[in-house]
């Protein structure tokens, strides 16, 4: 059975440095393997089984890497979910909102280690979406 999201579009590295570019003044890379490696995990597979098949398991896995690998110098919370966020849309999540108290919540959870498990979060941000 073929998955329903096998075509969906994912972010480059130079989508993830424009968003980078966007929200951090001069922002600096801390780890250019930790990138490629992110870029290269959002559509692994184990044989013909993708790891991360859902979009919400793909944008999880964007701010979990971003926030928790410490790409950048500084803005990997702002950055990680812009980039899950920015993933969505590109892939049909068409939402008119705002960076709210919820999702500033769920940076932060992700950041300190309370949240952990992509599928939390994955779940976090597909209810986010859904209450909108």
């Amino acid at each position: 059975m073929e998955n329903p999201w096998q075509l969906m579009r994912h972010l480059t590295i130079e989508d993830i440095l424009i968003i980078a570019e966007t929200h951090v003044d001069n922002y600096q890379i801390l780890d250019k393997n930790r990138l490629d490696y992110l870029v290269e995990a959002i559509s692994a597979k184990f044989g013909d089984t993708e790891l991360y098949p859902t979009p919400f398991q793909k944008a999880a896995v964007y701010a979990h890497h971003i926030i928790t690998g410490h790409i950048f110098m500084d803005g990997n919370k702002r950055i990680g979910l812009t980039c899950a966020l920015r993933f969505l849309e590109m892939n049909g999540y068409h939402r008119r909102f705002n960076i709210d108290n919820l999702i500033i919540d769920l940076g932060l959870k992700i950041a300190d280690g309370t949240i952990t498990d992509i599928d939390v979060i994955a779940d976090r941000i597909q209810s986010w979406f859904s209450n909108r």
